[in-house]
């Protein structure tokens, strides 16, 4: 207990920047709570935080040290309360990161529904495309599509993510419509490029069980699917999207989908990956039903399979 106390007194320190409002939250003496943090500096052989005569502030280390303190802490406080509150209700701050359009898209309009079935959980949301350090962000999960490089998060399989090459019907009649790949090399592309690389999206088919990847001759690229989408529904050309993003836009008529026969039968994996850990949280476990549910509903209207 003596170390998870200099824990909690060096994170007050940190959080107001004063050894003197550090105390007086835990009701000791200034003069205590320095000496505390000075031993826990000793006994990890680095400085913790900078002082000055006006203000404390986290050193490199230190911050470090803050972000991995904050995460024990804060399992700690869900440990609590649960234990107060039984295990089955789920509590605290869920911290939730999104694969940013299909986050975007298909669960942030449902996570109002989420938060008044569980009003006692705290929603913390971000959008990301860049798979996070999930411990060292706090992060209790996310909802990522593929195949994570992290070997180490448990992979909750939801739903699977497969892509339509499409095109508005303006443009097939103008144009006419593609029978095979290769003759997208004669028509008009639009493109994704990875925002990192600046490297073009190689479109994919399959053809008699063989895989087939395609470097079309794209005469537009943006890094924003969604862009992407808008442009080729007014018209600009064909496109191969996620159906997720395309799903709503073919279900009204306003892109057709185009060379099915050679769809690939292999899709994404649509997934809820969280740290490992040896209990699974009332918060994450009531997530993963939620998302399960939420992707039931998508299959039903043909976004996702």
């Amino acid at each position: 207990m003596d170390k998870l106390k200099s824990l909690m007194i060096f994170m007050r320190s940190a959080q107001h920047g004063s050894f003197s409002e550090a105390a007086r939250q835990l009701g000791m003496a200034p003069s205590a709570v320095s000496r505390a943090v000075l031993r826990l500096e000793d006994e990890l052989g680095v400085r913790l935080l900078q002082r000055t005569t006006r203000s404390l502030t986290l050193s490199e280390e230190g911050d470090r040290f803050y972000q991995r303190c904050q995460h024990i802490l804060n399992d700690l406080e869900e440990a609590e309360l649960e234990v107060k509150q039984a295990q089955s209700t789920p509590i605290g701050t869920l911290r939730l990161d999104l694969s940013f359009t299909f986050g975007k898209l298909h669960i942030a309009p449902a996570l109002l529904q989420f938060a008044t079935q569980y009003p006692e959980l705290k929603l913390n949301v971000s959008f990301n495309d860049r798979l996070l350090d999930l411990i060292e962000e706090g992060i209790d999960a996310t909802v990522r599509i593929g195949i994570p490089s992290d070997s180490s998060l448990i992979m909750h399989h939801l739903a699977t993510a497969y892509y339509v090459t499409c095109a508005s019907p303006q443009y097939l009649a103008q144009q006419g419509t593609p029978t095979a790949p290769t003759d997208l090399l004669q028509h008009r592309c639009v493109n994704f490029i990875f925002p990192q690389t600046r490297r073009e999206y190689d479109w994919k088919f399959e053809q008699a069980g063989k895989a087939i990847d395609l470097a079309v001759n794209s005469y537009l690229q943006f890094d924003n699917s969604e862009v992407i989408l808008e442009s080729v529904i007014e018209g600009a050309g064909v496109v191969q999207l996620p159906k997720f993003i395309a799903a709503k836009a073919i279900a009204r008529g306003d892109l057709q989908p185009i060379l099915q026969s050679y769809a690939p039968q292999a899709g994404l994996p649509i997934a809820v990956l969280y740290p490992q850990k040896r209990y699974l949280s009332a918060k994450v476990r009531v997530f993963i039903e939620f998302m399960t549910k939420l992707m039931a509903a998508l299959k039903q209207i043909d976004v996702v399979d």
